[in-house]
C-alpha cells in the first residue's frame, strides 16, 4: 500500500497543525456490546511531520471465532500471550489525545469499540480533537457505490494489500482522505470545526 505522507495534506490547511493518525481494528465480531478487539493500529504523522505508528495484537479474553479468523487471519493463539485492551489504554491515549483521527466507518465501528473497552475496564476513552470518518465522507459526496474501504481505494488508486490487517487498513484511510481532499478541494478550504459541521458527523 501506498504510505500516507504528510505533505500530501498540504492542499489543504485544514488539518496542519494537528496530529493526524488513520485508525483501524480488528475485531472477534460486529458488535462492540459483545465482541472484543484483537488488534489496533494507529498511522500517520505528529503536528511537526514526524512519522508516528502504534500498533499490537490485544488477547480479548475471549476466544476468537474461526469466521473472524478468516477475515483478518489473528487466531486464539496469536494473542494468547499478549496483554488484554486495559493493558493498552494508556497508550492508546497517549497516541489519540487531541489528535485527529481518520478512518473508515470510524464513527460507528473502531472508535465505539474504543468507547465500550475502555468502560468495560473502568476508564474514560481518549479525547481526540476530532474523528473524520471516510465512509460519512464517501457518502455525503455520493461517491459511486460500493463505499467499502477496498472499493474506494481501488477507485482512487490506492494500493491495498494486506485488507484488514489494522496497520494497513489504517494508512489506507488516511490516504484515502487525502484523495478525496485533492479532488474536492473546495470542501476542505476552510476551518477542521467548519468541514465537520459541513458534513454532519
Amino acid at each position: 500500500m501506498d504510505g500516507p505522507d504528510r505533505s500530501t495534506f498540504v492542499a489543504s490547511t485544514m488539518l496542519e497543525g494537528f496530529r493526524v493518525l488513520g485508525l483501524d481494528l480488528e475485531t472477534t465480531g460486529f458488535n462492540p456490546r459483545f465482541d472484543r478487539i484483537v488488534q489496533y493500529a494507529f498511522v500517520g504523522s505528529d503536528a511537526d511531520g514526524t512519522h508516528l505508528s502504534l500498533q499490537s495484537l490485544v488477547n480479548p479474553g475471549v476466544s476468537i471465532p474461526t469466521e473472524s479468523t478468516r477475515v483478518h487471519g489473528i487466531s486464539s493463539s496469536d494473542v494468547a500471550s499478549e496483554s488484554d485492551f486495559g493493558g493498552h489504554i494508556n497508550s492508546l491515549r497517549e497516541m489519540a489525545e487531541g489528535a485527529v483521527i481518520v478512518g473508515h466507518n470510524v464513527i460507528g465501528f473502531d472508535w465505539r469499540f474504543i468507547e465500550v473497552e475502555c468502560a468495560r475496564f473502568g476508564m474514560e476513552p481518549p479525547a481526540p480533537h476530532a474523528i473524520i470518518d471516510t465512509l460519512v465522507l464517501a457518502r455525503k459526496l455520493k461517491l459511486t457505490r460500493p463505499h467499502k474501504l477496498g472499493s474506494l481505494c481501488t477507485r482512487y488508486g490506492i494500493r491495498l494489500e494486506r485488507s484488514h490487517s489494522a496497520d494497513a487498513d489504517a494508512g489506507a484511510s488516511l490516504l484515502l482522505l487525502w484523495r478525496i481532499m485533492a479532488t474536492n478541494p473546495k470542501m476542505f478550504q476552510g476551518s477542521l470545526e467548519h468541514f465537520l459541521q459541513s458534513i454532519d458527523q
